[in-house]
């Protein structure tokens, strides 16, 4: 009897590879091959495919049955997360709230109903699949899709760390010195060009792949190439999702209708600086500005906090700076989420010097060497309330605390103080 998420690592791991191998037959220029031979069996998921494909070890675990608690956990994680997904959207017009509304719906009927009568209700999608098996086995089949889909959320959570599969590729090409395993970052340069499509991404001319990048919007991105161009940024490295990579430069774009439509933004001016502390209406809800002759750090701690794996998460943006002239330069950037365990989060909200040890910080990426005037202007383009998109001018680190930032009143309120 299956009794846990824990007990199926290994063939999680499993399914997540053949997942992969798909996508990276896609962007290889193999969809031929797999449309021809995996589309039937495998375009409703690796886990269905499996099946289809009458896959020894999944055969196997059909018969073991699955506890009623391991089946409603991981329905339960899966909507869940799916609702926390959708609310996640920068954009709130692209917002599917109808979808929205369907996952709380079944959520309210799973604390109500009966697991075995939530099945016959909500997931008459697999039976056409399962007209051969015991419904023990339907049972089963039906707790490694969700598993597998909360399994590989999250580790693809933007919260998630690990670096296992980036190490593989690069333990014999970057050395234990390198930004990979100080921050978890690797460094563009004559090897590796960052390019900027829609997904971001970063191709390795040394080993002849592409990499997805993690945790940085495409629009920074594109700013940030358009700095090294121009001599403004000279050392550059970035996040990449934990993923083997594909082979080739991967040139192959997806358009959205948020990208094409641009992003939202409020302007605010910098001014001068002093150490600063926020609140809003409510205590928990503020942001931290920690400044000293060299360095100010940004610091934003919400109400209603983001947690991974039981950890409290906020953001940090960093910067270093030079006012030893007439004009004062940004000399190195960096953003990295930090984990706060409860006591030290209760205890952050009144100290700016306790820590959050939780689990290692993350850098989603880092500007070093750079000479970015701190007054320098840059275009964006913003959304306007009619639909249409227009060119705005905004300072370039306001640009970049209000991407990643989600208190703007804050941002609004300690600009104007200034």
């Amino acid at each position: 009897m299956i009794k846990s998420r824990n007990e199926l690592l290994d063939i999680l791991e499993e399914y997540l590879s053949a997942d992969y191998e798909i996508v990276s037959d896609l962007y290889s220029g193999n969809d031929k091959t797999w449309r021809s031979q995996k589309c039937l069996h495998y375009s409703n998921g690796v886990v269905l495919g499996k099946y289809r494909d009458r896959d020894i070890r999944t055969m196997n675990l059909l018969k073991q049955g699955v506890s009623d608690e391991a089946l409603l956990d991981e329905i339960s994680t899966y909507e869940k997360n799916y609702i926390n997904r959708l609310m996640a959207k920068v954009n709130p017009d692209t917002i599917d709230k109808a979808r929205i509304d369907m996952s709380r719906r079944l959520l309210d009927e799973l604390s109500i109903k009966c697991i075995d009568e939530w099945i016959d209700k909500n997931c008459v999608w697999i039976r056409d699949d399962t007209v051969d098996i015991s419904y023990q086995e339907k049972r089963v089949l039906l707790y490694l899709i969700y598993a597998f889909e909360n399994f590989r959320n999250q580790r693809r959570h933007p919260y998630c760390n690990e670096t296992d599969q980036i190490d593989k590729v690069y333990r014999k090409i970057l050395n234990k010195q390198s930004q990979l395993y100080k921050y978890g970052l690797v460094p563009i340069g004559e090897d590796r060009e960052l390019i900027t499509v829609y997904p971001p991404r970063v191709y390795d001319r040394r080993i002849n792949r592409t990499f997805f990048t993690k945790n940085v919007p495409l629009d920074l991105l594109q700013q940030i190439s358009k700095m090294i161009s121009e001599g403004y940024i000279g050392g550059f490295s970035v996040r990449l999702m934990n993923e083997p990579g594909y082979e080739g430069r991967v040139m192959s774009e997806l358009i959205t209708e948020a990208l094409e439509m641009g992003k939202l933004f409020d302007l605010v001016d910098l001014g001068s600086f002093q150490v600063s502390k926020l609140y809003s209406e409510a205590y928990e809800d503020c942001m931290w500005v920690s400044i000293d002759p060299n360095s100010i750090t940004f610091e934003e701690l919400c109400e209603k906090f983001d947690t991974f794996e039981d950890s409290i998460v906020t953001q940090v943006i960093h910067l270093q700076y030079d006012n030893s002239g007439e004009i004062c330069y940004i000399t190195h950037l960096d953003h990295e989420y930090i984990y706060y365990s409860l006591d030290e989060y209760e205890k952050r909200i009144k100290d700016v010097n306790q820590r959050g040890t939780d689990k290692k910080r993350m850098k989603s990426f880092k500007i070093d060497n750079a000479r970015i005037p701190f007054d320098i202007m840059i275009n964006i383009r913003r959304r306007e309330d009619n639909g249409k998109c227009s060119l705005i001018k905004i300072q370039f680190l306001c640009y970049v605390l209000e991407l990643f930032f989600k208190h703007k009143d804050l941002l609004m309120e300690y600009f104007q103080k200034l």
